[in-house]
This record gives structure tokens, sequence and C-alpha cells, in this order.
């Protein structure tokens, strides 16, 4: 009797046992769903995620927090097209003990400790790579590829699935991490430019790029090849909002400009983050080579290595011949024959001086003793050329002859030939075959008149 009612108070005992443990399973399966007073233990099944937010630096911090939850973010710039990988560390977080000390753990050491290979994302339009389906562990976040504007990559950084947050375990973690980008646009201004030894001027814009508050400025500045076609006279740098002195920056004069700010002028730029900075290069051409200028410019932040290119301008240019010829035999030309040449306006009627030849440093382009006459370069565009000295003999040809520049080099130049007629001469005086045969007739009429003469006054002497 005793030993059946310990057996029987046995299976009641296992009956509660396996009630309790299913009620426990219960509550771990969805305790997840409800609020938690205190952190549970960690499901070492659960399956995590990271998804990384990328965006821009901005000017001001956004002062939202980074504990790993996801936050609503506000006119701040998305990035695209950046590449993240995410590889798990070589230590299995299921076993508790490896938790230990892991508060101190480094980017450095995971580096040299991974497992497996890495996965890649690119952030799209709206700035986010994710990662789901990861396991509990150790992951190191690197950001691998980035667009051509960021010239500050962020920093690899550790995550844990999951992450401790307000004493409970999140699985799926939200990281913001920020790139300082940088961009510079280049403009040339060519519209006071017609022929060789004109000035040509290129204005570099960019902003100062924004930075972590706790982040120093330590090196920005502007470098441009400048095309050896190309003179280089003076620069201007200005900063919005700021009035800069020649002690907040240098400039490497010549065909390898260079703006580059001093410690003085980077600390004044880092108290105006955001401001546009335009950097004036003034030139004058001085030929033309192919027909075609072309020319970018570089800005580098922090390190001169991080560099971001400028779109490409050109400034395009072509040459001229004019050959001057007889009207009535082409095959002839005609030296001496001064032109002018002069630009035109938006209706093809010139406008403003005439050219300056660069040859003579007149205005006068004169025919040499083959009838022509080279002009170097002209920009492309529409010229009215004209005669204001015309060949010894000839008559000036006062047509306005319009001429049409296309781009190319010295070599094929744009044609134009201009005809003149000889100068027509005087009439002269008849002396030819014809006044003679008019005098013999006269002398014979007299001769004739003469003998008549004497014969009647015979008659009249026998009467």
């Amino acid at each position: 009797m005793t030993s059946s009612l310990i057996r029987r108070t046995r299976s009641v005992r296992g009956v509660i046992a396996a009630v309790g443990a299913a009620v426990l399973g219960t509550a771990l399966a969805f305790g997840s769903a409800a609020p938690a007073q205190a952190a549970q233990n960690i499901d070492p099944n659960k399956l995590g995620s990271i998804t990384v937010h990328k965006f821009e630096e901005p000017t001001t911090p956004t002062g939202l927090a980074h504990d790993g939850t996801e936050q609503t973010v506000t006119g701040v710039t998305p990035l695209k097209d950046v590449t993240f990988t995410v590889q798990k560390v070589n230590i299995d977080l299921t076993d508790p003990s490896k938790w230990q000390g892991l508060e101190n753990y480094t980017v450095a050491q995971a580096q040299a400790n991974l497992t497996g290979a890495p996965t890649a994302v690119v952030t799209g339009a709206d700035g986010v790579a994710k990662f789901p389906n990861l396991p509990v562990g150790l992951y190191l976040v690197t950001e691998t590829n980035v667009p051509a504007s960021v010239v500050q990559k962020s920093a690899p950084f550790l995550v844990t699935i999951p992450l401790s947050v307000k004493n409970d375990w999140l699985y799926d973690v939200h990281a913001y991490p920020k790139n300082t980008v940088a961009s510079v646009s280049k403009a040339v201004d060519d519209s006071q430019a017609h022929i060789i030894g004109d000035p040509i001027a290129f204005t570099l814009t960019s902003k100062v790029p924004n930075l972590p508050a706790a982040q120093a400025l330590t090196a920005f500045g502007f470098t441009d090849t400048l095309d050896a076609r190309l003179t280089y006279k003076d620069a201007v740098v200005t900063v919005a909002g700021l009035t800069l002195t020649s002690a907040d920056y240098t400039i490497t004069p010549g065909p390898n400009f260079k703006v580059d700010f001093t410690t003085a002028g980077l600390a004044k730029l880092k108290t105006v983050q955001g401001s546009e900075v335009k950097v004036v290069i003034n030139t004058t051409i001085n030929s033309i080579g192919d027909g075609t200028i072309k020319n970018k410019t570089q800005l580098y932040v922090n390190d001169p290595k991080n560099t971001v290119d400028s779109n490409e301008v050109n400034t395009p240019w072509g040459a001229l011949k004019i050959t001057k010829v007889q009207k009535d035999d082409t095959t002839k030309t005609l030296a001496g024959a001064e032109f002018e040449i002069y630009a035109t306006d938006a209706n093809g009627n010139k406008t403003g001086n005439a050219l300056v030849n660069p040859a003579t440093s007149t205005t006068k382009f004169t025919t040499g003793a083959d009838g022509t006459v080279n002009v170097a370069g002209l920009k492309v565009g529409k010229y009215i050329v004209i005669e204001t000295k015309a060949p010894l003999g000839y008559k000036l040809d006062t047509t306005e002859h319009p001429v049409q520049i296309t781009a190319g080099p010295t070599a094929t130049p744009v044609q134009l030939q201009i005809t003149n007629e000889i100068v027509p001469p005087f009439t002269l005086p008849l002396t030819g075959s014809t006044g003679i045969a008019l005098f013999v007739g006269v002398g014979v009429a007299l001769i004739g008149s003469s003998f008549l003469l004497a014969g009647v006054r015979r008659r009249q002497q026998r009467a």
C-alpha cells in the first residue's frame, strides 16, 4: 500500500513538472512579445539582423540615440552605393564564459579572428543595407567601398547579436554611421576670349565639409594641373561668411596650381561648416594645340590622398586662314592685303573692337608673299572679316565676310578666300590705224581739191 502511494505521488509530481516545463517554454517563446521588466536569458537559437543606415555627416549633430534601436531621421541626406560587409568573429557567444571581458574586445582583435566568408550589401537610395538571419554571435561591420564624394570612410565597428539595450536583449540592431562627404565643381568663363592672348577664368566651388564635433579639420585644399596652353596670371580665394587674410592659405602658382589652407585657415573653416568656398584662377590662352582645352580640379580633405575630382570643363578653339586672290584669276595670290577681324553678337553683327593680332600687337592681319595670312587661334564661334587695305593696284573690298570657326588644330584651319578686282585703266587717246587712215583720207581729199581748183583757174585764163 505504501509503495503504491509513493508511485502515485511520483506520477503526480512528474505531471506537475511536465506542465511547469511547458508553461516555462511557452513563456520563453512569447516573452519577447511582452514588455520585459528585466533582461531575459539569451535564446541561443534565435536569429537577428543588422541594419545599417548610411547618411552624410550633418552640419549639426542630430541628437538621436545610437543604442541599436531604430530611429526616425529627418533633415539628413542618405548615401547610396556604399558597400558594407558583415563577418562573424570566431567567438561562440552561446557559451556564457565567452561574454566575459567582451566589452574590452577591439576591432583589431576581431579583424585577426574572423570566421566564414563576409557578406556584402550595397546601400540603396534610402541609404539602407540590411543583413538578416544572423545567428547569435559577435560581428564585424566594415565599410569597404564608397562613392567618389566620400572623403572619409566610417570606422569598422563591432555588434553583438543580441545587443543589450535598456536591460533587455535586442536581436534586430540598427546602426547609423555617418560619412564626411565633399564635392567640387568647376566652371569656365571664356566669354571675353576670342583670340590668342585673351583671358580665360576658371571657378572652383566646394563647401567646407561637415565633420563630427570631436574631429578636427586637418587639411583642406585644391589642386589643378593647368593645361600647357594656358598661362597662369593669378587667383582669388573666398569663403562665404569669413574674412580671409594672406595667413589663412597659401597659393602655389603656375601650371601645378594649388591652394592649401593653413592651420589658422582650417580653424576658421571649422566654424563655418557647409559654407561655400570659391577659388577663381585667371589665365590667358597661349596656343590651341588640337583645338580643345580640357581641365578638371581635385579637392582634398584631411589627407591629400582623400581627393575628389570635379567635372571636366573645356573651351573649344580653331584657326583661320585667309587667302587673297585676283578676282578674274584665282590662281594669282596677292600680298599686302590688310584685314580686321571682329567677334559677333547673337544676331551675327560685329561687336566690340577689332581683335588684336598676337603676332604684331596691332589689329591688322596682312597677307604675305603667298597671299595668305594665318590666324593661329580663334575661339569657336562666328566672326566678321573686313578688308582695310587692298593690295597695290587693286580695288578695296568693303564687303563684310562672315566666317564660322570650328574646333580643330592650327594645321587644319577654316579657309576663307577673298578676291580683289584690279583698278580699271584710264581711257587713252585713239592712236591706232583708224586715226592714220583718217589723216590719209583727209590729205588725199585736200590734194584732190587743190588739183581741181588749179584746173578751174587754167580754164578761166584761156577764156
